[in-house]
C-alpha cells in the first residue's frame, strides 16, 4: 500500500511539473508565410494590435538550372520577402513576394483556441493546446509550388505595355491558390526538470492542408519521396540564453521532407539558419529533369525584424506591453505558489500514509507478540498440568 501511495503522489507531481507553466514568447517567421516553424504554421498570433513582421528568406539551389524560368535573380537562389501584421492577438495577414517579376501571394490566420489563455485554468481545459486555420497563396499565381517558384516573365504581346507571368512547363500541373489548413500547437515549461531548464520551453505542433502541403503538379516522386499528403507537424526547443536573447531549434516535416533550423532573437531582430529536405540526398544524385528544384538538400537563411507599428509611433503602446507582461508574471507567480502549496500538500500526505502504515505494523508486531507470549504460556501450563499428571500417577502392580 505504502509502494503505491507513493507511485500515485510521485506521477500526480510529474503531470504537475510537465503542465505549461508559461507558453511560448514567440514564434520566427517561415521561410515563404508569416509566423511559424521554418516552413510550417503554428497555432499562434503575435498578441498585441499592431505587432508586425518583416522577413527576407533565401535558399540555394545547384547551379546549372535548365527550367527556362529562374528562381528569381538568377538559377542559384531563391529570395522571398514578407510582411505581416497582427490584431486583437487572434488574426495574422500579410503578403508574400516571390520574385522580383514580381509574383505575389497573400496569406492570413485566425487563432480559435489561443493556449495562453488556458494554461492557467483548472481542470482538463488547461490541457488544450492552441488551434487555428489558415490561409496561404491568395492571389493569381495558382501554379507555384512548395518553393514559391513556377512563372517565367515574357515579353509583352504588341500594343502592351506589361510583361505576362506564364507558368512553365513543368508547373502547369499546380494548383495551389488559396491553400487553407488547421493546425494545433502545445506548449510546455521544461523548467520542472531541473534548475539549468528553467529557461526552456517545449512546444509541439501538428496540423494538416492541402494545395501546398499536398499538391505535387502531378510530379509525384520526382517532387517529393517523402510526402505524407498534407500532414505536417514539428517541435520547436526555446532557450532564454539572456534576458534579450531567445534562441530556438527547430525540426519539422512539412508533409514533404524533414527540415532542421535554428533561429536567435535580440530585441526584435532575428536571423535564422536552416538545412531543408534532410532525407532527399545530393543534386548530383537527384536533380535531374523536372526534379531539378526538389529531392536534394539545400541551405536557407532568414533575416528579419518583429515591433509594433503603434510602438513606434507612440509610447503608450509600449506601456501597454509592458503593463502585459506584468499581467503575465503575476500570473505566472501565482501558479508558482499554487503548485507549491500543492507539492506541500502532496509532501504531507505522503508522510501521514507513512506514519499511518508504520502504526499499522507496529500494532501487529504488539498483537503477534502478544499471541506467541499467550501460547507459550499456555504450552507452560500444559506441560505443568502433565508432570503432575505424572507424579501422581500409582506405580504397577507385582505379581
Amino acid at each position: 500500500m505504502l509502494r503505491t501511495t507513493r507511485w500515485v503522489a510521485l506521477i500526480a507531481l510529474a503531470l504537475g511539473f510537465a503542465a505549461p507553466v508559461w507558453g511560448q514568447g514567440s514564434y520566427p517567421q517561415t521561410l515563404y508565410w508569416g509566423a511559424g516553424l521554418i516552413d510550417i504554421p503554428v497555432a499562434w498570433v503575435a498578441p498585441l494590435t499592431g505587432d508586425f513582421a518583416i522577413n527576407y528568406s533565401n535558399k540555394l539551389f545547384e547551379p546549372g538550372d535548365p527550367v527556362t524560368t529562374g528562381i528569381n535573380y538568377n538559377d542559384e537562389t531563391n529570395s522571398h520577402l514578407t510582411m505581416s501584421v497582427s490584431m486583437w492577438g487572434r488574426v495574422e495577414a500579410g503578403v508574400a513576394f516571390f520574385t522580383a517579376n514580381p509574383e505575389y501571394g497573400f496569406f492570413g490566420q485566425v487563432l480559435l483556441i489561443n493556449e495562453d489563455q488556458m494554461r492557467f485554468r483548472e481542470g482538463p481545459e488547461r490541457w488544450l493546446p492552441g488551434l487555428a486555420f489558415g490561409v496561404r497563396n491568395v492571389g493569381p499565381f495558382e501554379k507555384i509550388d512548395r518553393f514559391a517558384a513556377g512563372y517565367e516573365l515574357i515579353p509583352p504581346e504588341p500594343g502592351s505595355p506589361n510583361y505576362r507571368h506564364i507558368a512553365d512547363s513543368v508547373h502547369r500541373g499546380f494548383s495551389t491558390a488559396n491553400t487553407i489548413y488547421g493546425v494545433a500547437t502545445k506548449s510546455f515549461s521544461l523548467g520542472g526538470l531541473g534548475e539549468a531548464m528553467s529557461s526552456t520551453d517545449l512546444s509541439v505542433t501538428l496540423g494538416y492542408g492541402n494545395g501546398l502541403f499536398e499538391d505535387d503538379g502531378g510530379l509525384d516522386d520526382e517532387y517529393a519521396e517523402s510526402s505524407t499528403g498534407g500532414l505536417f507537424g514539428g517541435l520547436k526547443l526555446d532557450i532564454q540564453a539572456t534576458p534579450q536573447t531567445l534562441l530556438s531549434l527547430m525540426a519539422e516535416h512539412n508533409a514533404w521532407d524533414l527540415n532542421l533550423g535554428a533561429a536567435v532573437e535580440y530585441r526584435g531582430l532575428r536571423a535564422g539558419a536552416y538545412l531543408t529536405e534532410i532525407s532527399a540526398g545530393s543534386a548530383e544524385d537527384n536533380a535531374v529533369g523536372s526534379g531539378v528544384y526538389y529531392n536534394y538538400t539545400k541551405f536557407a537563411f532568414t533575416l528579419g525584424w518583429q515591433s509594433n507599428i503603434f510602438a513606434l509611433l507612440r509610447g503608450d503602446f509600449l506601456q501597454g506591453r509592458v503593463a502585459e507582461l506584468e499581467r503575465q508574471r503575476e500570473g505566472m507567480l501565482a501558479e508558482m505558489n499554487t503548485r507549491q502549496e500543492r507539492i506541500q500538500t502532496l509532501e504531507l500526505e505522503i508522510n501521514r500514509l507513512e506514519a499511518q502504515n508504520l502504526l499499522e505494523l507496529e500494532q501487529r508486531r504488539v498483537e503477534a507478540e502478544a499471541q506467541l507470549r499467550a501460547e507459550r504460556e499456555a504450552l507452560e501450563r500444559l506441560e505443568e498440568r502433565l508432570r503432575m499428571l505424572e507424579q501422581r500417577q500409582p506405580p504397577p502392580r507385582r505379581r
